[in-house]
């Protein structure tokens, strides 16, 4: 075995829930130099370790945490984690960021990544600490909710380094939207991780540590963090506007652009009175008691937010479109409210806001019945019912029963799949495809389904990408530049940092940086090299769980049902979607049914996959 790359601890925990059996393996330098950490790492063990085609719910599913060289450092931003699993929702590669404070945590525990299978015959936690690895009971915190289990673990550790990730009841009741929590208001949320700890019967993990890492060249790192420090100093949006008004500072901007969706995605039409009542002003004004931000944070877009007694973190903007004008509610503490007990709960929000706003549209419809629903009138509107259904799906209550199994499938059962706006059965977000080609052809291509991030976060490269900007119906311009801000993404993810660092810069300070902490050549063309690498890896996961061509397409109510943008009627009509689906996969190296080409796949060192 070659000694680790600075940066790294070269150590892969491997916990067997079946056997509980406790064992390492290593993290060779090669795996660094190709996936770096975090989301593509991640990706590349889970690919090497299951069965694509395996349900997820069963102990054949791995978990897979990874940290990158950056998480340990002083990087701005850098304390992210990534899980990385195969959806409980859409049966693709699942993959989950989620910040706060427990993968620094671990990274000091002496680990680069945390790989979890089969399942625990009763309640467990993980217990990493300097002193080693455990697995204990943990029947006494089933059925508690994510502050409580929070706060007993914490209160056993007795070490004011310990911090808890873990699941709350959603989780234990395989809500299909469940989430893992750390710091009781941070999320691992979509593609249903949580569901997957329940059906493993994996309560929680608490670790501490008191490791190091090692910086290889200092001076490199120090010039691409002191470069990354002063661009974000300098970037209107990193510098002011996300910690004055948070995420829903965007919430005024997007309804101007005509994005912001209403009623289950059926229009985008909203009183101007009403958008006012949910947006990052209002909500400064009315309920913030203070921003923060993650670990190693300088952007601070976290709201400290109090509703009568209660406190909590949020809504961020897509909690507030989606739980808010996506159903018609327009009631600011009824979607704080409900999104502290989401957190609480362990919920994905943006799953759980798109599958009411279904259920609303459903009911509307006479399609689902008051008998069906034991008398909830579930219109469109009605803010008060946001808790009550938090609850009942957490607990699987009634016709939470079937909404915790998500949109795609509530709609199915009512042989209405049509009215589930979802891409690989994951819930779109709260930005309007029909309003920009490049959001539609970000969501269709998301590797995990329709997701903002996973997607490319593609508003920005519409609307406020400065020099990058490209026009928001342009099919030609379209494809290309969805793979750059995919690429971007994956690089962010898998070195455990920000997406709103892209807003002040792009590779070369992370590149500097990365390459100064290992010792290893990161230009950035090396970056982008390996971004094509994980996309492949991604994408070779999907095609071997039997997803095709055809999942990378939207809902046909946005091919069918106008919304009017930038003064026009638009649809995305099926021959639009096609072709900015083609040209995506060339631009990609991909083929015409978006499998990575053999010629690209040596390029990429990848071929050995294929064969495999």
């Amino acid at each position: 075995m070659s000694e680790p790359a600075f940066g790294v601890h070269g150590r892969i925990l491997e916990v067997d829930l079946t056997s509980g059996k406790i064992s390492e393996s290593s993290l060779e330098t090669c795996y660094v130099a190709e996936y770096i950490g975090g989301r593509g790492l991640g990706a590349r063990i889970l690919l090497d370790r299951i069965d694509p085609r395996c349900d997820p719910l069963s102990p054949g599913n791995i978990v897979v945490i990874a940290a990158s060289p950056l998480v340990g450092t002083n990087a701005p931003t850098a304390g992210r984690g990534h899980m990385v699993f195969k959806s409980v929702l859409g049966g693709s590669i699942g993959s989950s960021n989620c910040g706060g404070t427990w993968m620094p945590a671990f990274k000091s525990a002496g680990f680069d990544a945390l790989v979890i299978r089969g399942k625990a015959p009763s309640p467990v936690l993980i217990d990493i600490r300097p002193t080693g690895v455990e697995i204990q009971p943990a029947s006494h915190l089933w059925g508690l909710d994510v502050p409580r289990t929070t706060e007993i673990l914490l209160a056993e550790a007795a070490d004011r380094r310990a911090r808890v990730l873990c699941i709350g009841p959603a989780g234990e009741n395989l809500v299909r939207f469940a989430s893992v929590m750390n710091d009781r208001n941070r999320a691992y949320g979509r593609g249903g991780p949580g569901a997957i700890w329940g059906s493993k019967n994996l309560k929680a993990i608490r670790v501490f540590g008191d490791k190091r890492i090692q910086i290889k060249d200092k001076e490199k790192y120090r010039s691409g963090h002191e470069q990354a420090f002063y661009l974000l100093k300098q970037a209107p949006a990193t510098k002011r506007l996300l910690r004055e008004l948070g995420t829903s500072g965007l919430i005024e901007l997007i309804n101007l652009i005509n994005m912001l969706p209403h009623r289950n995605f059926q229009d985008t039409e909203h009183r101007a009175e009403n958008v006012e009542k949910v947006s990052g002003e209002t909500l400064a004004k009315k309920l913030l008691e203070r921003a923060a931000g993650c670990y190693l944070c300088p952007i601070a877009c976290q709201r400290h937010t109090r509703v009568g007694d209660k406190k909590g973190e949020g809504p961020e903007y897509e909690t507030m479109v989606m739980l808010g004008p996506d159903c018609d509610i327009y009631d600011l503490e009824a979607i704080t409210r409900a999104n502290y007990l989401c957190n609480e709960l362990g919920m994905d929000t943006i799953s759980f806001g798109g599958t009411v706003a279904c259920a609303m549209e459903l009911y509307e419809k006479n399609l689902l019945s008051a008998k069906d629903t034991e008398g909830l009138e579930l219109r469109f509107g009605r803010g008060e019912l946001l808790e009550e259904l938090a609850r009942r799906i957490a607990y699987r209550q009634g016709i939470g029963n079937l909404m915790a199994e998500g949109s795609y499938r509530l709609a199915e059962a009512f042989g209405q799949a049509g009215l589930s706006m979802t891409i690989k059965k994951q819930e779109i977000p709260a930005y309007e495809p029909r309003a920009s080609f490049t959001q539609a052809l970000g969501y269709m291509t998301s590797p995990t389904g329709a997701c903002h991030l996973k997607g490319g976060y593609a508003v920005s490269l519409a609307f406020f990408g400065g020099p990058k900007e490209i026009p928001r119906f342009s099919l030609l311009q379209s494809p290309i530049g969805i793979r750059n801000m995919h690429n971007l993404g994956i690089i962010q993810d898998s070195l455990g940092v920000c997406r709103f660092t892209g807003f002040a810069f792009s590779y070369d300070p992370w590149a500097r940086m990365l390459t100064g902490v290992t010792g290893l050549d990161f230009s950035t063309a090396r970056l982008e090299e390996i971004a094509n690498r994980i996309a492949a890896v991604e994408r070779l996961f999907n095609l071997a769980a039997g997803l095709t061509e055809d999942d990378d397409t939207l809902p046909e109510r946005f091919s069918r049902e106008p919304i009017v943008a930038a003064g026009e009627p638009r649809v995305l009509s099926r021959q639009t979607i096609e072709t900015l689906r083609r040209d995506y996969y060339r631009a990609r190296g991909w083929d015409e049914q978006g499998r990575p080409t053999e010629k690209l796949l040596r390029e990429l060192n990848l071929l050995e996959v294929l064969r495999s």
